[in-house]
C-alpha cells in the first residue's frame, strides 16, 4: 500500500529532498545557493568595483601626499627674481645680472628673519627651462634671470613689501614671489580632483550594493519553491536571512580579494612607468603603511557591506512573501 503511494508523487518531490539541505560546497545550506547562476556574475562585478574603488582611493591618497608635501616644501619659503630686461626690454648684461643678485642675497642674509639664502645657479635654471622650451632651444642666447630662493623664520612677521622696496636699492625691477597665488589654484585644483576621486567612490560601492541587492533578488527568486517548503517546516526570515547573507559575505570577500590582487598589479604598473618619465612638478609619492593596510583590507568593508545589504533585501521580499 506504502509502496503504490509513493509510485503515484511526482518525482518533483523526490529530487527537491535531494537539493534541499545539500551543498556541493563546504558551506552548508538549507538552499542550494552554491549551484545558483549568479554567483559568478556577482563575483566578478563585486572583482571589478574593487579595482576601480582602489584606483580610486590610491588617486586621492596621491592627490592628498602631492597637496601637502607643496604646501609643507614652500612654507616660510619665498623667491626673488631679478628680471634679465630692463623696464623698456632691454636685455642687461649677465655680468650686472650676476652683480646684482649677489648684492640682494647679502642684504636678505643680513635680514633678522631670514633663516638661509641660496642663489640659483644658472645650470639649474636652464634645466628647469629646458622641459618648457625644448631640447633643441639655444639657451646661450637666452636672457637668464637670478633667482634667489629665501627660507624664512615662521615665526617672524616681515613686512615683505617693505623688504621688496630695500632690494630695489640695488636691483631695481627685483620682485618677490611667496608661491601663494599658484599655490592656491593648485590646492583648489587638487580638492577638485580629490573630491571627485570620493564622488567616484561613492558612485561605485553604489552600483555594488545595488548589483548585490539584484543578484540576491534573483536567488530568492530562483529558490522560490525552496523557500515555501522552508516556511511550511517552521523556518524564520532570519533563520533563512543569516544563510543567504553568510553566503553573500563569502562570495564578496572573495571578489574583493581578486580585485585588490587585480588592482595592486595595475598600481605596480603605472608605479613602474611613471618612474621612467622626468616630470619634476610632481613629487615623489609612496603609500604610507597605514594607506597600503587600508587598500589591502578593502575587501572586508565591501563584503560587511554587501552581507548587510543580502541581509536588508532578504527581510524585505521574505515579509512580502505569502
Amino acid at each position: 500500500m506504502i509502496k503504490r503511494i509513493l509510485q503515484k508523487l511526482p518525482a518533483s518531490i523526490f529530487s527537491r529532498e535531494r537539493v534541499l539541505g545539500v551543498s556541493k560546497s563546504r558551506q552548508k545550506y538549507d538552499l542550494p545557493l552554491a549551484a545558483s547562476t549568479t554567483n559568478s556574475f556577482l563575483r566578478l562585478l563585486i572583482a571589478l568595483m574593487s579595482v576601480l574603488g582602489l584606483l580610486a582611493l590610491s588617486a586621492s591618497f596621491a592627490l592628498s601626499a602631492m597637496t601637502h608635501r607643496w604646501s609643507e616644501g614652500l612654507a616660510g619659503k619665498i623667491s626673488v627674481e631679478i628680471p634679465a630686461t630692463d623696464s623698456g626690454g632691454d636685455v642687461i648684461d649677465p655680468s650686472l645680472v650676476k652683480s646684482m643678485t649677489d648684492d640682494v642675497a647679502k642684504i636678505l642674509s643680513a635680514h633678522p628673519d631670514v633663516k638661509e639664502v641660496s642663489i640659483t645657479e644658472e645650470k639649474k635654471i636652464k634645466e628647469l627651462l629646458s622641459p618648457w622650451l625644448g631640447e633643441n632651444m639655444v639657451m646661450d642666447s637666452l636672457p637668464i634671470p637670478g633667482l634667489i630662493s629665501v627660507t624664512m623664520d615662521e615665526d617672524g612677521k616681515t613686512d615683505l613689501k617693505e623688504l621688496e622696496a630695500k632690494l630695489r636699492d640695488v636691483a631695481p625691477r627685483a620682485r618677490i614671489d611667496t608661491h601663494e597665488s599658484w599655490l592656491t589654484d593648485v590646492v583648489r585644483f587638487t580638492g577638485a580632483l580629490q573630491f571627485a576621486a570620493t564622488l567616484l567612490l561613492v558612485v561605485i560601492g553604489a552600483t555594488t550594493l545595488v548589483a548585490v541587492a539584484g543578484g540576491v533578488r534573483s536567488k530568492l527568486s530562483e529558490n522560490k519553491e525552496e523557500l515555501e517548503l522552508l516556511h511550511l517546516m517552521g523556518a524564520s526570515d532570519s533563520y533563512i536571512a543569516r544563510q543567504i547573507q553568510k553566503h553573500t559575505m563569502i562570495l564578496s570577500l572573495q571578489g574583493g580579494i581578486m580585485g585588490v590582487v587585480a588592482g595592486g598589479i595595475v598600481l605596480i604598473g603605472i608605479s613602474m612607468v611613471a618612474g621612467h618619465m622626468s616630470i619634476n612638478l610632481i613629487p615623489e609619492f609612496k603609500l604610507s603603511a597605514l594607506q597600503k593596510i587600508i587598500l589591502v583590507g578593502l575587501p572586508i568593508p565591501i563584503a560587511m557591506l554587501a552581507m548587510i545589504t543580502a541581509r536588508y533585501t532578504v527581510l524585505r521580499v521574505l515579509t512580502k512573501m505569502p
